[in-house]
């Protein structure tokens, strides 16, 4: 482990009495079948009891007493200290969390041993909270031992800092009475163990140095004392080479008949064993391995990069990232990169038999998972750990847990697994551990969460003659344990716990909706159920009466259609969610929610959000499939404006991403978006009855999202207004609003993107149609007039008001991206219109706010966010102006042969005329030969000026005659 760039929290396998902490049995190795127990779980789904965190085929629960208050607000806070928090749950019972300086310990369990399976309890357990020394680089909870022996009432606790300065407390009841020692200043302590037979304790350094600690007690009192052991002097190369070697892990193996205990420790280039007797000092070295280390190095080039000969001279970057010892075998998780062939990180899981004398390589297993390594992603790389249950080893990251099956053969391919995510904002994995045979992960939001497989049997996969998962048993599907892939696995069978359209019965809905909204719907749930048959049948009655005269001769509607696609759309953006207890009362007023086809199970409004997006994708692929979709037209949208059915989809659609970037920022922000959910609902006249929020209103009423930017805008309004506020509190409230709104709108270009193929018009007709989406409207359905006002304020009462740099920067850089949207939505929206009426109109506005926007940075000296903005715009009076005021010739060179299609030097020759400079346009332009004699034949009553530029007085006086 290399401390400096990873500062994870790592969980060690010895438990506080000298065993193995995953003391379950298994034997062999990895399998690649990790479907049998994990993958299909039918009754894993019914379990999942957390909000949060999605597993389709794992029981996910809390385990254990409730988490003490004063740990939750240790967990919850923000303070400066909140990215230090650490913790660490041992097999006694106990728990505890480092925050700063204070370490806190409770009982997350019974201590009995025939305790079983402890569940959630209403009461919270008692917690002491202890002082830790104050030290340079803090303290981390692998630095730390809790334990309790035999005839002791209360617990005692040792810690050590990073620096090496030791505390001890007799009991954990009492704060103030400590023994302190300091030990090996200037090395860099990474773990500690207990050791109970020896009565004492053994830390190491991040270079492997061992330090065995014990405590003493001489007439009532207590001391510490430390010894530091050394490799023997014959040993060449390993630990005690010039060059120190980096720490991976420190275990716990076993206490032997002969009461010694055997510690082994892996370095990032060897293997030591250690045999620590329990009385005396001959604590001796029973071998150390380098081989299985250049074994993992060159199964890596092996099986990854096919480098198998000595004429394959490529060398790798090997990381160790963690290391387990159960039942005498070694467990060690590599990561490696090549970067000669690609910069990114490749994983595997080796096993080694640890047997009296050696330690031998018995497997390497590949993992399907990859990750791109540079100097920036390289922490989130070397984040991965294992911890090792009865049937499964259970790789985890901060966000992602992996459970990967373990079995008695070798593998030979590669590993496939579900992944479990701890989806919330805030929530991560602070560590994990085996006790009593159940892996528990301690979750920063939830606390202890035990994860175990379900019971599903694959083989009766073959015995289901239907199944009503989309894709979900696919091949393709379930082998994405590797990138972006999976995360289409994890919303699939995560949604399919919590979307009700899945449960729907399509033959009830046929018979109970007769409109023709119901009727499509029905054929929507067919199409999920694979009835096809009934699909073909209800779309082709469908399509044949939309085209039929309504019975009391109204006139023939050619937007019926659409109308009915839309009005679904719209329903399923908007859908209550089924299963919140906040909305049980609108939902018994609400018949029509019986069909709704967006309606969520989950109580978590982000995964009620990310349900509505699945749902919206699942019903555009049945548009395209069933046929619906090539019939759709373009509706009448405002005054004199036809837009496609499908652009108009494509903006519902990018309304719920929209939801779901701004949901996610509500932690960094969560002041200014709550009070902007409340002015927004208030906007909309509603108001929240019984349990529900306005938050449960607003990230319900989406169709309406875009009013939350008004709402934002109004904020920043009534801020200045207000004048309680110095201009530099003004600025950064305008700083923060602008960063809300921009990242909630870089989420719905970057969707427009990957999207833009789903919702394009099949029919020619309509791809010629004006194309003017939600962000680039004015007026109340569109955000265009309050980018437009965010850019104005940010500019008279931020940018320009304060001498703070850095903040001032921050401002412009976000004036820059607002502009950047404005004009860039007005452009795409010019380019649909071409050859219209109103083209040469909405030309000359487009050209005009281009001016007005980009001359503001050039007065304000912010040239190359103009030159941007200009360049891409094609704002010649902006670049030619750029170019003037800073007497930049060679750029304005550069602009002529760029724009030579656009005769950008003829433009710039009469700028500099309109500015009354004539004599500057033969200086300027003399290396221009060509666009100035251009120019004169064009303008010949100009000769004159030429001439004299030339020295040919005569010929000009003769001109000017």
């Amino acid at each position: 482990m290399k401390k400096q760039e990873n500062e994870f929290p790592r969980e060690s396998s010895p438990s506080f009495f000298g065993e193995s902490s995953n003391c379950s049995s298994l034997s062999g190795s990895l399998n690649k079948t990790a479907l049998h127990n994990s993958r299909h779980s039918f009754s894993g789904r019914s379990s999942q009891s957390i909000p949060g965190i999605r597993s389709g085929y794992n029981v996910v629960k809390c385990f254990g007493f409730p988490l003490p208050v004063v740990v939750n607000e240790a967990l919850t806070s923000v303070g400066s200290a909140a990215g230090t928090v650490s913790a660490k749950v041992a097999q006694n019972g106990l728990a505890w969390v480092v925050h700063g300086r204070r370490l806190l310990i409770w009982q997350y369990k019974e201590s009995s041993k025939d305790a079983k399976n402890p569940t959630r309890e209403g009461g919270f357990p008692q917690c002491r909270e202890l002082q830790l020394p104050y030290s340079d680089l803090g303290y981390n909870s692998e630095l730390i031992s809790v334990f309790q022996t035999d005839g002791q009432q209360m617990a005692s606790c040792i810690a050590v800092s990073a620096t090496g300065d030791v505390r001890y407390w007799p009991s954990i009841a009492h704060d103030g009475n400590t023994v302190n020692l300091p030990i090996l200043t200037g090395q860099d302590f990474v773990q500690i163990i207990n050791l109970p037979l020896q009565e004492g304790y053994l830390a190491v350094t991040s270079t492997c140095t061992l330090v065995f600690l014990s405590v003493g007690l001489t007439n009532g009192r207590y001391s510490l004392h430390h010894k530091t052991i050394k490799p023997a002097t014959s040993l060449l190369g390993g630990f005690g080479s010039d060059k120190d070697p980096l720490l991976v892990g420190m275990c716990c193996e076993r206490n032997s008949p002969e009461s010694e205990t055997v510690v082994t420790v892996l370095s990032d280039r060897s293997i030591q064993r250690w045999s620590l007797p329990s009385k005396g000092n001959t604590e001796h070295l029973l071998h150390e391995n380098e081989e299985v280390v250049l074994r993992i190095r060159e199964e890596f080039k092996k099986m990854f990069w096919n480098l198998g000969t000595p004429a394959d001279n490529v060398e790798i970057e090997l990381h160790l990232l963690d290391f387990h010892i159960v039942d005498d075998k070694a467990y060690i998780l590599a990561g490696a990169v090549n970067a000669a062939h690609a910069p990114q990180m490749c994983y595997a899981v080796a096993v080694a038999s640890v047997q009296a004398n050696s330690i031998l390589l018995e497997s390497f297993t590949p993992l399907k998972l990859n990750k791109f390594y540079n100097a920036k992603t390289k922490e989130d790389c070397f984040s991965l750990r294992f911890i090792i249950g009865s049937s499964h080893i259970y790789l985890y990251t901060p966000k992602v847990v992996y459970p990967l099956l373990l079995a008695n053969a070798v593998p030979t391919a590669e590993i496939e697994a579900e992944k479990i995510e701890f989806h919330l904002h805030d929530d991560r994995i602070l560590c994990a551990a085996v006790c009593s045979r159940l892996p528990l992960f301690f979750s920063r939001t939830h606390g202890l969460v035990s994860i175990t497989p379900g019971d599903f049997d694959a083989n009766e996969l073959h015995n289901m003659s239907t199944c009503n998962t989309p894709d979900l048993f696919k091949p393709a599907m379930l082998g994405s344990f590797s990138a972006p892939d999976q995360s289409e696995l994890t919303a699939v069978t995560g949604s399919r716990n919590n979307l009700h359209m899945f449960e729907l019965d399509p033959d009830e809905l046929y018979s109970d909706r007769r409109d023709k909204v119901g009727q499509l719907k029905a054929a929507f749930v067919y199409h999920l159920k694979r009835n096809n048959s009934m699909v073909k049948t209800i779309i082709g009655e469908l399509l044949r009466t939309v085209n039929e005269p309504d019975q009391c001769s109204a006139p023939l509607d050619a937007y019926k259609l659409d109308r009915i696609v839309i009005t679904i759309a719209e329903d399923l953006a908007e859908d209550l969610p089924i299963a919140d207890p906040c909305w049980e009362e609108a939902l018994g007023d609400h018949d029509g929610n019986r069909h709704a086809l967006g309606s969520s199970r989950s109580m978590q409004i982000i995964n009620q959000l990310r349900d509505k997006t699945l749902a919206f994708d699942h019903f555009v692929s049945f548009l395209h499939a069933s046929g619906v979709w090539e019939k759709l037209n373009a509706i009448p949208c405002g005054s004199n404006v036809l837009k496609p059915t499908s652009f108009i989809l494509s903006d519902i659609s990018e309304k719920i991403v929209a939801a779901i970037a701004l949901r996610s920022l509500q932690a960094k922000q969560p002041k200014i978006i709550e009070h902007a959910i409340d002015a927004t609902v208030a906007m909309w006249d509603e108001k929240p009855n019984g349990n529900l929020t306005t938050q449960d209103i607003f990230y319900v009423k989406l169709c309406k999202f875009q009013f939350v930017f008004k709402a934002l805008a109004e904020m920043a309004d009534n801020q200045i207004s207000a004048q309680g506020d110095t201009t530099v509190m003004v600025a950064q409230f305008l700083n923060d609003t602008n960063s809300i709104v921009l990242d909630t709108l870089g989420q719905v270009f970057k969707h427009r993107e990957q999207q833009a193929n789903h919702f394009t018009p099949l029919n020619d007709r309509l791809v010629a149609c004006e194309n003017l989406p939600w962000t680039a409207m004015s007026g109340s359905a569109g955000v265009r007039d309050t980018l437009n006002r965010l850019i104005d304020l940010s500019l008279r009462y931020g940018s320009q008001c304060i001498s703070e740099t850095e903040l001032s920067q921050k401002l412009y850089q976000q004036i820059y991206e607002l502009v950047d949207l404005v004009l860039e939505g007005r452009k795409s929206y010019l380019d649909s219109v071409r050859g219209s009426e109103k083209a040469n109109l909405l030309q000359r506005q487009f050209e005009v706010q281009r001016r007005e926007l980009i001359s503001v940075l050039i007065k304000d000296l912010k040239y190359e966010y103009a030159a941007k903005l200009a360049e891409k715009y094609l704002d010649f009076h902006g670049l030619v102006l750029i170019c003037d005021v800073t007497n930049d010739k060679e750029r304005l060179d550069d602009y002529m042969r760029k724009y030579e299609e656009f005769d950008f030097s003829q433009f710039a020759i009469r700028w500099y005329l309109r500015q009354k400079r004539h004599g500057e346009v033969f200086e300027r332009f003399k290396d221009n030969p060509v666009a100035l004699a251009q120019f004169m034949r064009d303008h010949p009553s100009l000769i004159w000026i030429q001439l004299i530029f030339n020295g040919d007085y005569e010929q000009a006086a003769k001109v000017l005659d």
